[in-house]
């Protein structure tokens, strides 16, 4: 969900601001995932700080975004963390290996990966970074039947299926432990914004709809009831030796379906 920005500002600071609008769903996000964080953390496509704002608490956040002044929002945010660390770095490019002198013990990647075009070489260079035994923590758009405007504008190479992305992490070294859909209700205003009516953003308006009024009931169903669809996919995965999958993650057989 994102919008233009207002007035000059940054185009790419302006719809990341836009999202900051959105804490309950960052929120419900960052409760999926919570339980695979450590405390040496690599987030990718930081942006201006939205996520990183609830990663505070950890020994080390490096907060990677490639956007110049994206890094410098963080700079200006984090100024009083010394445990977070912006830095401007492209993670398309070979030079991502270099983040392993920071020894992270997992890496958080939120609706990145379809931004790049070689999105098997980020995954590889992402499990070079980890110590063994590491986590990734990701998330991407999901059902590609989506793919629109608006994933055009947001310069999207594509959206992914459980059966791709399983397949994707597992042929890069990662051992897929959970990988389920999250936000059922969004695919269908995702379809008609993006493929009906061509629209190129959403209104900071729905942002705000859809955050109060949708996430606080729609979080406590899919906790308990996975949705068989949703407008994105979460993966847990580990570097080997992996430790045991959730109870709560899906079966082999639901990861391969």
């Amino acid at each position: 969900m994102m919008a233009e920005p207002q007035g000059g500002a940054d185009p790419v600071v302006g719809d990341l601001e836009t999202m900051s609008l959105a804490g309950r769903y960052q929120q419900w996000m960052f409760g999926q995932l919570a339980h695979a964080l450590g405390q040496r953390i690599v987030e990718c496509g930081a942006g201006i700080g939205n996520m990183t704002r609830l990663l505070t608490d950890r020994e080390l956040v490096v907060a990677v975004d490639h956007h110049g002044p994206c890094v410098e929002a963080l700079e200006k945010r984090f100024s009083a963390y010394p445990n977070v660390v912006p830095l401007l770095l492209d993670l398309g490019e070979p030079g991502v290996s270099a983040l392993a002198r920071y020894r992270p013990d997992t890496v958080v990647c939120i609706n990145v990966m379809e931004h790049i075009e070689d999105d098997a070489g980020l995954l590889r260079r992402l499990h070079g970074i980890l110590a063994p035994g590491g986590a990734l923590a990701l998330l991407v758009p999901a059902m590609p039947s989506l793919y629109g405007t608006i994933d055009r504008r947001l310069r999207h190479f594509r959206r992914y299926d459980k059966r791709r992305l399983a397949a994707l992490m597992e042929a890069t070294g990662f051992r897929v432990a959970e990988l389920f859909f999250m936000n059922a209700v969004a695919p269908l205003g995702w379809f008609i914004n993006g493929r009906v009516l061509k629209r190129s953003t959403q209104a900071p308006r729905q942002v705000l709809v859809f955050d109060r009024l949708i996430v606080p009931w729609l979080s406590r169903l899919e906790r308990i009831i996975r949705p068989p669809f949703g407008l994105s996919l979460i993966a847990i995965a580990y570097r080997d030796p992996s430790p045991q999958s959730s109870v709560h993650g899906p079966s082999s057989a639901e990861v391969h379906g």
